[in-house]
């Protein structure tokens, strides 16, 4: 017998060897041993889930030997022929490549013959959004009144192009993608089997890549069985699928951190030029960054990426707060989108990282608080009246129906909201409640956050908050401060000198008094001499 393809010959023959489709087997076996099977099935999900393959699975159910049988023999002639694919009374049609409406006519000829060996004809009709419109509508009456020995299973990974009145016919079944772990899994299970060592790293690395597709992860795996040895290194994965190593997303991560934008140019730059593509790059960042993420909000990191990177010494080297990763994860899932449609991605990329590199970087409010606690204790009295005033009860002014509505309780209230934007209001130097009108007062050197609090999208976050916390309409205002004007420049204006100081003005008249102030006062001037001839004119 000829070589079969992994994807083929790991093919499920019974429901109990489906994974990640447990509702859809059991919705369908339930049918099967009750006699509630429909006449009409839509199977709607992703590519290479296993829509055709389930539905194989219920046409052996319906045709075994034994039965109708929730788990079928697989031993019966019935089984193995649809197994096999010659099955007659099992008929798969392609609807991208027979989607006209001789197609559907011939169809609907031949669906009124009785079965030739089995109890009953079942159509599976894959790809059945591609059919066309009029064959679409020569299918109806049939779909909606077939012959009692006739199951229809129509396949589609794009069921919003199928009309309302052809999905209202049909059960829909909705497949899911199938989790990384349990592709992971069957991934290690299938090379013990086929006599080679997969690494689990490996492993975990192909189901990643697969994004839920397990006859996508079937096909890496033929690949790697093709590249290695006996024993799959996940160095050797990464070199099959080319994926960048996990030492240069973290050393890429840290220089953008770290503000180091030459760093960052070479970083990329290396990656490229050894055969990265530039968008595979801002993919593998997204992921490290999103589980990061993840991590710092104390979530379980899952990811390969992630259990890798802990493992990295650079890694630990950045204690980075949840708001400094969502400042990082917004603008970079924004360039991955131009970066599918520039043609110089590689530019596109260095770019928008080192645009990330130059952003400032917000801190938690832990570390903040901790900063201030220090300020009070090194500041004199007369600099601590400078920090966030309010009032014991309650934010200055009225405290309304909230009369615990302190700003250190609104304050988790707006980050619940938005993350950033709580961050952003946590450096207020002064909080006011005045007239239902919540008014943030920011130093100087926190200008960036003044600037971000006036985009209209963040007060109306806050004005929400706001609203919701003190249970009455609350309009927001973010003030920003003036500098302070430093003591020696007092001083300069103090003993700045005339303008015409030591320069005899006699005999000139007011008008030219005048208009010889306004031109020193516009060019910053001084009156060095008056030319006699000119004295005498004026």
């Amino acid at each position: 017998m000829s070589y079969q393809v992994i994807a083929r010959k790991w093919r499920p023959q019974v429901f109990s060897e489906v994974i990640g489709q447990q509702h859809i087997c059991r919705m369908l076996q339930n049918a099967v041993s009750q006699g509630r099977v429909g006449h009409a099935y839509l199977f709607a999900g992703p590519r290479g889930v296993g829509k055709t393959t389930t539905a194989r699975l219920l046409a052996k159910a319906l045709n075994c030997v034994t039965g109708p049988t929730p788990e079928p023999c697989n031993s019966c002639d019935q089984c193995r022929s649809i197994a096999s694919g010659a099955n007659v009374d099992v008929i798969e049609i392609d609807a991208a490549s027979n989607r006209g409406i001789d197609e559907i006519r011939a169809l609907r000829e031949n669906v009124k013959f009785a079965p030739a060996g089995g109890r009953y004809k079942i159509y599976i009709i894959d790809e059945v959004h591609m059919l066309t419109r009029e064959a679409f509508n020569a299918l109806l009456k049939t779909l909606e009144e077939p012959p009692e020995h006739a199951v229809f299973i129509l396949a589609t990974t794009d069921p919003d192009k199928l009309p309302p009145t052809i999905t209202s016919r049909c059960q829909r079944l909705t497949f899911r993608r199938i989790p990384t772990g349990e592709i992971a899994a069957l991934l290690e299970r299938i090379a013990l089997e086929e006599g080679y060592e997969l690494d689990h790293e490996a492993a975990l690395l192909a189901a990643r890549s697969a994004s839920g597709a397990i006859r996508d992860a079937e096909s890496t795996l033929e690949q790697l069985f093709a590249y290695g040895e006996k024993r799959i290194t996940l160095q050797e994965a990464r070199a099959v699928l080319g994926k960048v190593g996990v030492d240069t997303l973290v050393e890429l991560t840290g220089a953008v951190l770290e503000g180091d934008a030459a760093n960052v140019v070479r970083r990329v730059t290396e990656t490229v030029d050894s055969g990265i593509d530039p968008r595979v790059l801002a993919e593998e960042l997204l992921d490290l960054w999103r589980d990061r993420f993840i991590h710092s909000l104390g979530g379980e990191a899952e990811g390969l990426v992630e259990r890798l990177a802990e493992r990295a010494p650079a890694a630990s080297e950045h204690d980075v707060p949840p708001e400094t990763w969502l400042s990082l994860l917004a603008p970079l899932r924004r360039a991955m989108v131009e970066l599918k449609l520039s043609r110089q991605p590689r530019l596109t990329l260095e770019l928008a990282l080192v645009e990330l590199s130059r952003l400032p970087r917000l801190i938690s409010l832990t570390e903040l608080a901790e900063r201030l606690r220090g300020v009070e204790g090194e500041n004199p009295p007369a600099a601590q009246k400078k920090t966030r005033t309010q009032t014991d009860d309650g934010i200055n002014g009225k405290p309304g129906e909230r009369e615990d509505g302190t700003w250190e309780e609104f304050l988790p209230h707006l980050r619940k909201s938005n993350t950033s934007v709580g961050a952003f209001a946590a450096e207020a130097r002064e909080v006011r409640l005045e007239d239902d009108r919540l008014i943030l007062v920011f130093p100087p050197e926190f200008s960036f956050h003044h600037q971000q609090l006036r985009k209209m999208e963040n007060v109306r976050v806050v004005e929400q908050a706001a609203t919701e916390f003190y249970s009455r309409p609350v309009t927001f205002e973010a003030l920003l401060e003036s500098p302070p004007e430093s003591s020696e420049g007092k001083a300069e204006e103090t003993v700045k000198e005339h303008p015409a100081a030591g320069v005899d003005l006699d005999g000139l008249s007011s008008r030219d008094r005048q208009a010889i102030q306004r031109t020193t006062e516009v060019f910053d001037a001084r009156v060095v001499r008056i030319d006699g001839e000119r004295r005498g004119e004026t």
